[in-house]
């Protein structure tokens, strides 16, 4: 086993999330919303989903194993949170794109 610093996990991570977030953008484009103002919802969304629900889930996750819990938060609960937080800004993205190609 290769030893991996948490900067390099969080890189890996971050990165995987954005993998995740282009590959459902490209393969479900009717998930996008049509309208800026539900674009704007979604990120909002996703920092309240991040910022708020995600401490308050964390801390009701058991202290048992710490192990266990770790990667609870971080695959079940954290991947999610980020692939969304993307998936939002690429949609914010291209709506500004589509409304500046218009012009």
């Amino acid at each position: 086993m290769i030893p991996v610093t948490v900067q390099e996990f969080l890189v890996a991570l971050t990165l995987g999330a954005g993998a995740i977030a282009l590959w459902i953008n490209f393969r479900f484009p009717n998930l996008a919303p049509q309208r800026i103002f539900w674009a704007i919802i979604h990120v909002g969304a996703a920092i309240l989903f991040g910022q708020v629900v995600l401490p308050g889930v964390h801390a009701l996750i058991p202290d048992t194993n710490p192990v266990a819990r770790a990667l609870v938060t971080t695959f079940l609960l954290g991947l999610p949170a980020l692939v969304y937080a993307l998936l939002s800004s690429i949609w914010v993205i291209r709506i500004a794109q589509g409304a500046l190609l218009r012009r």
